[in-house]
């Protein structure tokens, strides 16, 4: 499969920061356990505080903030406690509980998605745990094994409750420009689009740095984009064999002609017929500088990617200062190809090119 088909292929969802949803699973099962078994000679509601105090405190192990986590888990208590148990209670509680999960959390949009999703799931995690302690399969336990595997199995649930804040979309401009190139595209210009997107695949794992991995972004882009335009550009009318054909038949007309008039008419036709010529010739002429402009701003970011990638093994050998001068160099080769290839025009009047394959 080409690279740039794999790469419009690839989902830009991506999950972040996997300790922290490890840590935040341990916590929030052994704790949910533990507070299950400590609250269970006090209240018939112990699997569900357990697991609502169990999943407060995994996420103060995954993310800090004891005090407001733990704070909002004792809010979402009070009406298990002063309210008689139904599931618009259980979702107040859930909603507030969610409050607790999401806090340093993402903001605007997404944290209130966030909030939302917590709070469906807490109360998924809850169902749970009364499913856990009516089951029929766990009716012989002890009173204290139900409770505490009831919590557990609640903060087992509610983990699920923190994805919002480690899934990221990304959004992928390479991407999308990829998916926009021309299905004419000739076959060299995308076989040098489908190069570029190797190399923003690698820099996209590889380079470390913001800055140099921007770089080579913005140099993939202008390549796409220039390509893009380069199918719009083309060479219609009759084939060179043909224009050569008429011109040549024209000339023999000229030549025998009598009458002035058709002598002006006959010369007029052979002079668009000679533009034409000339502005095909102008538009191939720029369509090869534009294959090998390409050809070196991809070698460019070819070039620049490899010493980015090797910048950290350089560093860790004591030659980092003139490793980072090369890439600073390399980097203005890259803007600089990238310029001139923008710059770039395929023909010198390819409208004119056009009104004149019309006319003649």
């Amino acid at each position: 499969m080409p690279v740039y088909q794999a790469l419009e292929e690839r989902m830009d969802i991506r999950f972040a920061d996997h300790p922290s949803f490890q840590r935040a699973a341990a916590g929030m099962v052994g704790s949910a356990l533990l507070f299950g078994a400590a609250l269970h000679p006090v209240t018939i509601v112990a699997p569900l505080a357990g697991g609502i105090l169990g999943m407060a405190a995994g996420t103060v192990v995954a993310h800090g903030k004891a005090a407001w986590r733990m704070l909002a888990a004792g809010a979402a208590l009070v009406p298990l406690f002063v309210m008689a148990p139904s599931w618009p209670v259980l979702a107040a509680v859930a909603a507030i509980l969610s409050l607790s999960l999401v806090a340093d959390g993402p903001r605007g949009l997404r944290g209130l998605v966030g909030w939302l999703f917590g709070a469906a799931t807490t109360l998924v995690a809850m169902w749970c745990a009364l499913r856990v302690g009516h089951a029929k399969q766990t009716s012989h336990w002890s009173p204290l094994l139900s409770t505490a595997v009831a919590a557990a199995a609640m903060g087992m649930v509610g983990v699920l409750a923190t994805l919002p804040r480690h899934l990221q979309l990304v959004l992928d401009p390479v991407r999308a420009a990829l998916a926009k190139l021309p299905a004419n595209l000739d076959a060299e210009v995308r076989g040098l689009c489908a190069r570029s997107a190797a190399i923003w695949s690698t820099a996209q794992e590889q380079i470390g740095d913001d800055a140099g991995k921007d770089l080579v972004r913005d140099g993939v882009l202008k390549t796409l984009e220039v390509a893009a335009k380069s199918a719009e550009v083309k060479i219609t009318g009759p084939s060179d064999a043909e224009l050569a054909q008429r011109m040549a038949d024209l000339d023999q007309r000229i030549a025998a002609a009598t009458d002035d008039e058709v002598r002006t008419q006959y010369q007029a036709a052979r002079a668009a017929l000679g533009d034409q010529q000339r502005y095909r010739e102008r538009i191939r002429q720029g369509r090869e500088r534009l294959i090998a402009r390409m050809h070196n701003h991809v070698a460019a970011l070819e070039k620049f990617e490899l010493a980015a990638t090797g910048l950290e093994a350089a560093r860790a050998a004591s030659a980092g200062s003139s490793v980072v001068r090369q890439l600073e160099e390399l980097s203005h080769d890259v803007a600089a190809s990238g310029e001139a290839l923008a710059e770039l025009e395929l023909g010198d009047a390819p409208g004119a090119s056009a009104s004149l394959v019309a006319s003649a």
